[in-house]
């Protein structure tokens, strides 16, 4: 173990060249992570998470902030099923958010008690999974502490059933019982226009489709194709560009954030390196 060698990210990194027009796509979203962390530093230090509402406020968006610097780490990695992936974690946190925000109070009880239920589900799996091939130690410590919530799940489980088409009752399969298709809907057209446009297609990634495949073999060494990482890299961007308008301006409307003339000033900017870099060319 002591001379196990160590990877150096920053040399990996930095090993990495793009052409200029890739790096006007990378620069534009490191320039939109880069406003927005300074104004989340600016606006913590005023904000009290007092409610569970706020609570939530507050760890949704310090999560979703380290799901931007992910995305563009990922980009500058060449990492694009990765960097897509996360594009929808940071969709699929927003239209939570939105959705929780609607009702906040209840929602927000919704939400942080289901984490009772999901501890003594996890737990349950663990027990099952490797009860009798694992550490005794370990399968006792899981076993304890399963044991020690059991009232609590119990007294919990019923706020999480429902009754189905049949009369049997069933437990919810998350917090809210509706999927996420069904929460952007509720939410409103711009969010089922990001579920529809957005979620999906990152969704495809994550899947490991034949459509997310279909370009892979341009990142090989052999068969490198620059104008493919442009392409792909510029999607990404667009992509999450769009989700950040939208949380921008959830964070403008429920936090008072100062993003406002970033959020207008984006799509422009974002249409200005389209018609430069891929004139006449849908992405």
């Amino acid at each position: 173990m002591k001379d196990m060698p160590r990877i150096d990210i920053c040399e990996t990194i930095r090993k990495i060249e793009f052409p200029v027009e890739v790096w006007e796509w990378l620069d534009l979203f490191g320039n939109v992570v880069g406003i927005t962390q300074r104004e989340a530093m600016y606006q913590e230090r005023a904000f009290m998470a007092d409610t569970p509402f706020k609570k939530i406020l507050l760890c949704a968006i310090n999560k979703d902030l380290s799901t931007l610097n992910t995305i563009y780490i990922l980009l500058r990695c060449e990492l694009i099923h990765q960097a897509s992936s996360h594009v929808r974690l940071l969709c699929e946190s927003l239209i939570t958010l939105k959705y929780i925000s609607l009702e906040s109070q209840s929602r927000s009880a919704l939400f942080w008690g289901y984490a009772d239920i999901e501890a003594y589900d996890i737990s349950s799996s663990l027990l099952e999974w490797d009860g009798s091939t694992a550490n005794p130690k370990h399968v006792e410590g899981v076993s304890s502490f399963r044991e020690s919530i059991s009232e609590k799940y119990e007294k919990t489980k019923g706020t999480y059933t429902f009754v189905d088409k049949k009369g049997r009752g069933r437990p919810f399969h998350n917090w809210c019982n509706k999927s996420m298709f069904v929460q952007a809907l509720e939410c409103g057209p711009s969010f089922q226009r990001l579920y529809k446009l957005i979620y999906r297609q990152m969704s495809s990634y994550i899947h490991g489709t034949a459509w997310s495949l279909r370009r892979q073999v341009s990142y090989s060494r052999d068969h490198y194709q620059p104008n493919v990482i442009l392409n792909d890299i510029a999607s990404i961007v667009r992509t999450a560009s769009a989700v950040w308008v939208e949380w921008a301006k959830f964070c403008v409307e429920i936090l008072n954030w100062r993003l406002s003339d970033k959020i207008m000033e984006l799509p422009a900017m974002i249409e200005e390196l389209e018609e430069r870099h891929f004139p006449g060319k849908n992405l």
